[in-house]
């Protein structure tokens, strides 16, 4: 098989250049607790239930594993696991914290120029916090924030700011900076008439709250309209979706709840921004705030990089019901513990810390209940006191059919999975009367239904595949003694190993060497986006470095005896072959014959006779 030197991809460059830019310890260690350990860096392990840390981060080789999970890889792995995303927008996301442009056009990454769209938005919070604080028709925006308890530093911690009611005030702002419209529009800031004459400012007449990323970045705006004014206009309004602010993966406040929320390991979450402030204001760090929508799967995965549990703070309204059982989904979809704690009915937090003080709000945090627990008791207080089987049944299954759905999107292993749901259909057994039989018979109903009769359960493994001693001997090679790839590329093919793994990396070595690219296990894991490929290279690398140094001089010197008597063990094999099945005169059988001897002995790794030693067969 012949391999021929492949065209490079948008991709190869920027790949090398995060990797040689971003550590490894720094992004496991914005998931996860690290500290040292020799020379390396151990946390709990985010992927199994961990009570000593079994992750592993190896600065040197910039890689990870996780010992327990039998999973590792490199920079791009790790994103890609914690993130549930594809190779590509792991790539982005850490070109992104590197501040490293993304290739445009055809075959690259979405085009648009998210460092110009990050210096727009910075500008305009800057502006609208400038309008906030001096002039005069942000005097109204002023007694507002004020009547809501927040002091001046607050509002400058957090840069408040104020959109004046003129359709354009922003856009004018933009022309005497020299920023494009095109810019504004792509950053969510001006929207274009539909009559194509023009544009005007998003945000008229507001308070604006800047949405910042993880990183402290403004990448949206929330604008409340002043009360008593505009009566026709939502009271609140947020950014549209643009590269850089989705709703449903950000939460207002996190950039600056992270380290309160690792130290305590919570997250509250209210509903408001003004409220998210006033607990801030009051001492109460690890708030933060969604931003008008409910709290989702995807903010419970970034939630839980930081938090062990998430008190949901709600209304005591309607509303605040059907947010309940909205945030029962979340509970039975992921590994985090939430609760649900209730506000009086027309108090919202703000006004509970300013009338009754911090103490009355953590009050009302710590106790906060179950989902479950909650849901539970809703269908209780609906059922009839002589309701029979059936009607408990009909009724519960407001908690089965979320439960069914979840469990086609949970990321716990099938194996947790299937504690949680027994653990759950245990409660709802004992509150309804209900045998866990029919309970589990519904449950699995209902999730056929959903899924068309397909198996909900996740089986594909996560550990990397066992290899084969050939593979094995190979690969160890290839890890630890880089010098050897020209022996590996010569006299190894991809079809000489048994494993389609195995095949994989020698392929990807082959692609290396022919592109003139060291053939370092960097540059593998790198080659190889597959993160169970990844994780077999990390783990044949620590395996190799656990045995301690070894000479590379006689380490090849033994895999160059390995495939000598590979090679004979093979000859050997095909001798005998036509031994048995090929018609041969009798001098070509005996010839045929030593040369069987002679390539077993060397499969065997026994020395060759020399001619001396040798005698011929007695007459019998």
């Amino acid at each position: 098989m012949s391999f021929q030197q492949p065209s490079p991809t948008p991709w190869d460059d920027v790949k090398e250049r995060v990797r040689e830019s971003v550590d490894i310890v720094d992004v496991v260690g914005s998931y996860i607790s690290l500290r040292r350990q020799g020379k390396a860096m151990t946390g709990l392990c985010p992927w199994h239930d961990d009570s000593k840390p079994s992750l592993q981060v190896n600065p040197e080789r910039q890689t990870y594993r996780c010992w327990v999970c039998d999973v590792g890889g490199d920079l791009f792995s790790f994103v890609m696991r914690m993130e549930k995303v594809e190779f590509r927008e792991a790539l982005e996301q850490l070109a992104d914290r590197a501040g490293i442009s993304m290739p445009r056009g055809h075959g690259g990454l979405p085009a648009d120029d998210k460092a110009a769209l990050r210096s727009v938005m910075a500008w305009a919070a800057q502006r609208f916090c400038d309008c906030l604080r001096s002039t005069p028709e942000a005097a109204a925006a002023r007694d507002y924030l004020h009547s809501r308890g927040l002091t001046p530093a607050t509002i400058d911690r957090f840069q408040l700011g104020f959109a004046p009611q003129s359709w354009d005030w922003l856009l004018r702002q933009a022309a005497a900076a020299a920023l494009s419209r095109a810019d504004l529009v792509k950053a969510g800031l001006a929207i274009e008439r539909d009559d194509h004459s023009g544009h005007y400012d998003r945000f008229r007449g507001r308070v604006m709250f800047p949405i910042r990323d993880p990183q402290g970045r403004c990448v949206a705006f929330g604008g409340r309209v002043l009360p008593g004014e505009r009566p026709d206009s939502a009271k609140y309004i947020n950014s549209p979706e643009t590269p850089l602010f989705s709703k449903s993966t950000m939460l207002y406040g996190l950039d600056t709840a992270r380290d309160a929320m690792t130290e305590s390991r919570r997250a509250i979450v209210v509903e408001g921004y003004t409220d998210c402030l006033a607990a801030r204001q009051a001492g109460i760090d690890d708030v933060v705030a969604v931003l008008g929508t409910a709290l989702g799967e995807r903010h419970a995965k970034l939630l839980r990089r930081y938090a062990d549990r998430i008190v949901l703070v709600l209304d005591g309204d309607d509303a605040g019901r059907r947010r309940a059982n909205e945030v029962l989904e979340v509970l039975l979809a992921e590994p985090v513990d939430v609760r649900i704690a209730r506000m009086p009915s027309g108090v919202d937090p703000c006004d509970l810390i300013l009338t009754s003080g911090r103490e009355a709000f953590e009050s009302l945090v710590d106790g906060a209940c179950d989902p479950l627990d909650y849901r539970m008791d809703e269908v209780l207080a609906g059922l009839a006191p002589d309701a029979g089987d059936d009607a408990a049944l009909a009724s519960v299954e407001s908690v089965l059919r979320p439960l069914a759905t979840a469990s086609t999107r949970s990321s716990l292993p099938p194996s947790q999975q299937r504690l949680r749901e027994d653990q759950i259909l245990g409660r709802l057994s004992r509150r309804f009367g209900l045998s866990r039989d029919v309970l589990r018979s519904r449950l699995l109903e209902l999730r056929s239904a959903s899924t068309g009769g397909a198996s909900s359960s996740a089986s594909d493994d996560p550990r990397p595949p066992r290899l084969p001693a050939w593979d094995r001997e190979v690969l160890e090679v290839l890890v630890g003694v880089p010098d050897s790839v020209g022996l590996i590329v010569r006299e190894v093919k991809p079809a000489d190993l048994e494993t389609a793994a195995g095949r994989s990396v020698v392929e990807a070595a082959h692609r290396l060497h022919a592109a003139g690219r060291p053939v370092a296990l960097s540059n593998l894991l790198m080659e190889l986006a597959d993160p169970l490929l990844q994780s077999l290279l990390v783990a044949v690398d620590e395996a190799g470095a656990a045995r301690g140094p070894i000479d590379p001089l006689e380490r090849v010197g033994h895999f160059t005896d390995a495939l000598r008597r590979r090679s004979a063990e093979r000859q050997a094999h095909a001798s005998a072959r036509t031994l048995k099945t090929s018609r041969l005169d009798s001098l070509a059988e005996a010839e045929l014959l030593q040369k069987l001897l002679a390539d077993r002995r060397t499969a065997q790794g026994i020395p060759e006779l020399s001619e001396q030693g040798m005698t011929e067969p007695k007459d019998g």
